[in-house]
């Protein structure tokens, strides 16, 4: 009995919401929540707010960069638009716009970002240098 009480906690723990990503990219929702944190420093932590049908997502973030104690902190707005230029041989070539921009940015922190859909979208990193915590809904405040 003691056994599989220890094994179902194992399981349970394991799940956690806080539990570290290392796959790139990650699918993450307005209600996910991540700390990211590189190895030049710092560590951001960022949520998703809205995606929208024009392939677009707001998201708010805070950042305190290496050996710092100032807390950053803001919005910003990420876009995947791209316009069809026919070619000559009948095919279109597909390029970004003036409006296409997508890299979320919190302070110096960079990723790049691709539109999934009106309820996600997903963020692409280097696991070898950059660290994803995905966090509980309550902790965009506190964990910095």
């Amino acid at each position: 009995m003691r056994l599989i009480i220890t094994i179902c906690l194992l399981l349970v723990v394991g799940c956690s919401r806080s539990s570290k990503i290392e796959d790139s990219p990650i699918s993450l929702t307005t209600n996910d929540i991540i700390r990211v944190e590189t190895d030049r420093g710092g560590a951001a932590i960022i949520q998703f707010t809205t995606f929208g049908p024009d392939q677009e997502a707001l998201y708010r973030w805070r950042y305190r960069a290496p050996q710092s104690k100032t807390v950053q902190s803001g919005t910003g707005r990420v876009v995947e638009s791209f316009d069809r230029k026919a070619k000559s041989d009948g095919n279109y070539e597909v390029v970004p716009n003036a409006e296409h921009d997508t890299t979320v940015r919190a302070g110096d922190l960079m990723l790049e970002w691709s539109y999934g859909s009106d309820t996600n979208g997903f963020l692409y990193f280097d696991p070898s240098d950059t660290k994803i915590q995905l966090l509980d809904g309550d902790n965009f405040e506190r964990k910095l």
